[in-house]
């Protein structure tokens, strides 16, 4: 009896869930298959017993690991046929932030689309919500786990026990190359060509300069590469980042395996296999700084001898005391090799060939792209947050991909692709462009670009905090040349604090003169979890002054507007 685990995952998350699941099922002897849903190529590869664990990202936004599942399962001739997927049997599991506007909609619009189409839950979904009291992990346990477990089991007329203290099987096998050693020069940031990931180009850096003050709480950075990847105003550039090399040397002497950093591998299972050195390994393939999941400390225990260590780990995973998990591990933003540092007794008995069950794999991160082919040939710019701030235990968290671009020297080379995105409409229609702090970095490019043609219109709504520390686009944009009514929102240089929807609103005769008489296009850019709502607000309150409308008739204006495009939004988290 095969259970299927189909995730849909942009950071990850929803992939650690269903290893997760996956474990449980083994631990029944229940056959199971993990795949992501980009795996799915026609609606007769879905097997009869599905897991959907589907992740909600942006704007109410599909992760682009589900995008062609979507529209296969959209596909408007699917509905032509009664219950086509009625000998489906299905669980569902969304994740999502209940702070954002759209909470779940991706997990939401699949039930209901599996129900148009006759499929039968094993059980009721669950919406997982990080801002629940016990993080996802919690929220699923509380809500789901038992529940489809026992319901899934009667099902197929088995009594179905997971046991998360039962050792399984690692998902490779190890082979040494004992006769190659990688010179020690591998140690420094660098990238073999033979590696270079399907779509990824190694393209290098030519400057990383920082464009807030030095007196400033954020550190942005332009940084600027040399590349002919062909890209368009809008689209994003896609890395992959790496490990610091600390984290990567501490990780390897708490494994005991420090003297074989260098040294060549083969794993393999039934499936796949990679060869590479284990710096390689913990550097550019594993992402070994990221907060570990519940199943992190389910997996510790199958290598724990220390009694001490052992009784931690037995009290952190009974359910009364999931509080204090929590709290050990999420408040502090604890990583996992700092949790392996609390358990160097059980750490140092964990095999090699384990670490693949324990970490999960490095993601791509995206960001906007800030800079125009037209303006900046062979060329592009990014402006990067670096995400650096202390939590409870007074250390330091990072962001893994904004800190290892803030590391970077100029010729070093990093691993890009490109990859579309926001779609920044090309014609000759007004464009009032809403970029808050680094949300500005699509529109940067843009601009230089529009003002090429001086007979085209375009308002930018900028904000920031201070004038004279994080206004970094002012010397880009502030140019006689420079076609642009530029209307900044400085939050802290006033006792009273203003962001870009009071400017908006103090604009709102200007807003309103463009986009009922010029047509002007609205592009909102920045992050997903208060911008879009406060700035949908505020043009409300502009159509409900300005445009003598109704709530309900500037609600519906508003709605109108994005379904034309005259209205878009690319927001991330």
């Amino acid at each position: 009896m095969l259970l299927e685990i189909l995730f849909g995952s942009q950071t990850g998350t929803a992939e650690d869930v269903s290893e997760r699941f996956s474990c449980m099922a083994r631990s029944t002897d229940v056959e199971c298959r993990v795949r992501s849903l980009d795996s799915i190529r026609s609606i007769e590869d879905l097997g009869t017993y599905i897991l959907f664990i589907v992740s909600t990202t942006g704007d109410g936004e599909e992760p682009e690991n589900m995008r062609q599942f979507w529209r296969i399962i959209m596909k408007k001739s699917l509905s032509l046929i009664p219950s086509i997927l009625s000998h489906i049997h299905y669980g569902l599991i969304g994740l999502g932030d209940s702070t954002y506007p759209k909470f779940n909609f991706v997990a939401k619009k699949l039930s209901k689309r599996l129900e148009q189409l006759g499929a039968q839950a094993i059980c009721d979904k669950v919406l997982a919500d990080e801002q629940h009291p016990h993080g996802i992990d919690g929220c699923i346990d509380q809500t789901f786990t038992k529940i489809f477990w026992k319901t899934f089991g009667d099902l197929i007329g088995r009594e179905l026990q997971p046991r998360m203290d039962q050792r399984l099987p690692s998902k490779y096998q190890i082979q040494w190359i004992d006769d190659y050693e990688k010179d020690s020069s591998s140690s420094q940031i660098s990238i073999n060509n033979s590696k270079i990931p399907p779509g990824y180009t190694s393209v290098p850096l030519i400057s990383n300069t920082r464009v807030t003050s030095l007196d400033h709480w954020q550190d942005v950075r332009l940084l600027e590469f040399d590349t002919n990847l062909p890209y368009k105003c809008g689209d994003v550039a896609v890395i992959l980042p790496q490990c610091s090399l600390t984290s990567v040397h501490l990780l390897a002497n708490l494994l005991n395996i420090e003297n074989k950093l260098h040294k060549n591998f083969i794993a393999s299972n039934e499936i796949s296999s990679l060869s590479m050195t284990v710096l390689e390994l913990f550097r550019d393939y594993l992402h070994i700084t990221r907060i570990p999941s519940r199943s992190f400390f389910e997996k510790l225990m199958w290598f724990s001898n220390d009694e001490r260590e052992r009784e931690r780990l037995v009290e952190f995973l009974q359910p009364e005391n999931i509080d204090d998990l929590y709290t050990y591990c999420h408040r502090p933003r604890r990583t996992s090799v700092e949790v392996l540092q609390d358990f160097p007794h059980t750490a140092s008995c964990i095999p090699f060939n384990y670490v693949f069950d324990f970490f999960s794999l490095i993601r791509p991160r995206s960001f906007s792209i800030a800079s125009s082919p037209k303006i900046h040939q062979n060329r592009v710019q990014l402006l990067v947050a670096i995400v650096r701030y202390k939590t409870i235990i007074a250390l330091y968290r990072e962001g893994l991909c904004s800190n290892y671009l803030c590391r970077l020297q100029p010729n070093e080379h990093i691993l890009m692709r490109i990859s579309s995105s926001f779609n920044l409409i090309n014609d000759n229609q007004p464009a009032i462009m809403i970029g808050p702090g680094t949300g500005v970095a699509p529109f940067r490019g843009w601009i230089l670009e529009r003002s090429l043609n001086d007979q085209l219109l375009n308002m930018l709504f900028f904000g920031c905090r201070y004038r004279t520390k994080d206004a970094y686009i002012e010397n880009d944009l502030l140019k006689d040349t420079i076609n642009l009514i530029y209307i900044p929102a400085y939050s802290r240089d006033q006792e009273e604090k203003i962001y870009v929807q009071h400017k908006i609103i103090e604009y709102g005769h200007l807003v309103w003169e463009w986009i009922k008489h010029k047509q002007a296009r609205i592009y909102l850019a920045g992050n997903a979890k208060q911008v879009p709502e406060q700035v949908s607000d505020a043009l409300k309150d502009v159509f409900i002054k300005y445009g003598h409308m109704t709530n309900e008739q500037a609600d519906v204006y508003l709605r109108e507007m994005e379904r034309t495009q005259q209205f878009q939004r690319e927001t991330w988290s």
